[in-house]
């Protein structure tokens, strides 16, 4: 026994094939951009690290000892007491 291909099921199944070729045709895309944007983030973490180090050495090769006096609270009280 043979079976006969009905064309409404041959068009259904083009129809939902063209439909998943669509979809996996955007999914591509998604991670594409997805990709290159995670690859823009990482560029600017690395530079921003790069930046922190270069403060953390600023802030640890500055003498603050003469720039900030000692706060004693017996002595240096508010203007509102």
């Amino acid at each position: 026994m043979t079976e006969q291909n009905n064309p409404d099921d041959q068009a259904s199944f083009s129809a939902l094939m063209e439909d998943l070729q669509v979809r996996i045709a955007f999914l591509d895309d998604l991670v594409e951009q997805l990709n290159d944007q995670v690859v823009q983030q990482g560029s600017e973490i690395a530079d921003l690290k790069k930046q922190m180090q270069l403060l953390y050495r600023r802030v640890e090769s500055s003498d603050l000892s003469d720039g900030i006096a000692a706060f004693d609270p017996l002595t240096n009280r508010p203007p509102h007491y």
